[in-house]
């Protein structure tokens, strides 16, 4: 453990560089994806309307005045953004400082796991090694900053734990009795996502097998995780009447059997989707092997980080493939392990370079590392330039459903509102909000355990739907209004919101309508015929059920 003396020599230049990549690749991220935006993605929305609530003082709350419901997936992120919000009603500025400075965080730590995962060999080479990684991987630094969602602290938190359980494996001469960051992120990581208690137990075991000396430090650390859980648990089982976010019985099946398999699928799009992905996740389970092997035979300085590492990217990857993985364009939930994705690369690089001194050697080398440098960001900028699409729809998504609410707020009465596009419109509308997807409605989440559709999009129930019908369905999620020849792509056979248009019951009590905005846009929606006949407006212009045209879109 002596090949660590002078790590904590470089922590000036690690945060430097750290806080440098970052602004960097934030502004890289932002122009890549061609602008999309700065008021985070759609699921943030969701979020932030929680905090705001809070901090207005309305409870934990969807709709004020409604049902206490958990519909954003982090706790901890919620509470955090309630601060902000004391003090400002629209902070976004303050939200994408604070995520900036979570992302500088995980990469921080990226950097000092790989000086220890490479017994501080060279460091200089594998901090460079590093940042030039990172600077391949826009991906992670939109959805750490720009989205708004808890993926920079869930990051952040994930490289702190494996950061102190490296040092205390790996480094420590003599196990600490007090190791208070560790502690502390035990303590906060199951209640940044349900999943944090399984990533600390993991993670935590796994550091005692490798040196059970630490047992005392690491046996609090797991006594103080498993105290942040039950808290959490009990928490919202008092308030909410569920021990986990109502998100979780939205989106996750309860057929085990489904989940994984669309978990699988999942992975299957990284490995397939994410250049070079295939490669480095091999790159890990060599890693895993050799330095397990190492450690019985002949153990040095970094076999332990190698190993936890390790742990951490392949333990990641299959837990989300037993969540059953999301929608999300780039894989958000594999962004929080991408500081220390490409540490198989890095370290065989620097094992490379070990190997020859001679001076031939050191320009061969420098020329392969820029070439090899330069075709890993070109091919990952592209790849997610080719997204830029999709990534700025996310964006799109929540600004249309906040002027679309701004825009609701001049009717009287107002709508009580089904929408599937539910952040938002949450931000600025007035009204009463029903989620037909179910991630903020108790009843609608619960209706179907079994999910069946498109995944996280998947709970809509139709029974729930007639027992607490909404006045208006909005269409303002979608990219364009049709004033002529509206057509619907729906089947009766589906199960989404669209099998209700070919139900004679909704043609029945529902009118499609075309609201008509100040900038010359419309939005398509369809109005119940009671909320209708109390309304008088020039906005809303009735068009004919025979004048729609319903596309079955499956074939059964």
């Amino acid at each position: 453990m002596s090949g660590f003396s002078n790590l904590y020599q470089h922590r000036t230049t690690y945060i430097a560089v750290a806080a440098l990549m970052t602004c960097v690749m934030i502004g890289v991220a932002w122009f890549l994806a061609l602008a999309p935006g700065t008021n985070g993605i759609d699921d943030a929305a969701i979020t932030r309307s929680y905090s705001q609530n809070i901090a207005n003082g309305h409870g934990f709350v969807y709709n004020i005045g409604g049902e206490r419901v958990e519909g954003a997936t982090s706790m901890l992120w919620t509470l955090i953004l309630v601060l902000p919000y004391l003090f400002n009603d629209n902070p976004e500025i303050t939200i994408l400082t604070i995520t900036a400075i979570f992302t500088t965080v995980a990469v921080y730590f990226g950097f000092q796991i790989a000086s220890r995962a490479t017994a501080n060999a060279q460091p200089r080479l594998t901090l460079g090694l590093m940042a030039l990684a990172l600077a391949g991987m826009p991906a992670f630094f939109l959805w750490s900053t720009w989205s708004m969602m808890e993926v920079a602290i869930w990051s952040a938190s994930c490289m702190i734990l494996l950061d102190r359980l490296s040092y205390l494996t790996d480094e420590a001469t003599e196990p600490p009795r007090v190791d208070i960051g560790f502690w502390v992120v035990a303590l906060a990581l199951p209640a940044i996502r349900p999943e944090g208690i399984a990533v600390t137990f993991g993670l935590v075991a796994l550091a005692v097998i490798l040196r059970p000396a630490i047992w005392r430090v690491a046996g609090i650390g797991m006594i103080t995780a498993l105290i942040s859980f039950g808290a959490v648990i009990a928490g919202r089982i008092a308030y909410f009447g569920y021990p986990f976010p109502n998100t979780y019985y939205a989106k996750v099946s309860a057929d085990r059997l489904q989940n994984i398999i669309d978990g699988a699928k999942y992975l299957i799009s990284f490995v397939s989707g994410q250049p070079f992905a295939e490669l480095i996740i091999v790159a890990w389970v060599v890693l895993g092997g050799t330095s397990l092997f190492a450690l019985f035979t002949r153990p040095a300085a970094g076999h332990r980080t190698q190993i936890l590492a390790t742990a951490t990217v392949l333990g990641m990857l299959s837990v989300y493939v037993m969540l059953g993985g999301d929608h999300f364009v780039q894989w958000r939930f594999y962004q929080p392990i991408m500081p220390i994705f490409a540490l198989p690369v890095v370290i065989c690089a620097v094992w490379l370079r070990d190997l020859a001194l001679a001076p031939r050697f050191d320009r061969n080398f420098a020329v392969i590392l820029v070439l090899a440098g330069s075709a890993w960001i070109v091919i990952n900028a592209f790849s997610y330039y080719q997204s830029r699409v999709r990534i700025g729809w996310e964006f799109e998504l929540s600004h249309r459903g906040e002027v679309f609410g701004d825009y609701m707020n001049q009717f009287d009465p107002q709508p009580t509102m089904g929408v599937t596009a539910a952040g938002g419109i949450a931000l600025t509308y007035d009204g009463e909000l029903r989620d037909l997807m179910g991630l903020n409605w108790v009843e609608m989440a619960h209706a179907n355990p079994i999910k069946e559709g498109f995944r996280n999009h998947a709970s809509f129930d139709v029974d729930t739907f007639w027992k607490h019908q909404p006045e208006l369905v909005a269409q303002f999620h979608r990219p364009n209004c049709q004033r002529q020849n509206w057509t619907e792509a729906a089947s009766q056979h589906d199960t989404g919101v669209k099998q209700l248009f070919f139900q004679p019951q909704f043609q029945e009590q529902y009118t499609p309508i075309i609201l008509d905005m100040a900038d010359g846009t419309c939005t398509n929606a369809f109005a119940a015929n009671t909320w209708l006949d109390q309304i008088e407006s020039d906005l809303i212009t009735p068009v004919p059920w025979q004048d729609i045209s319903l596309i079955s879109n499956a074939a059964h």
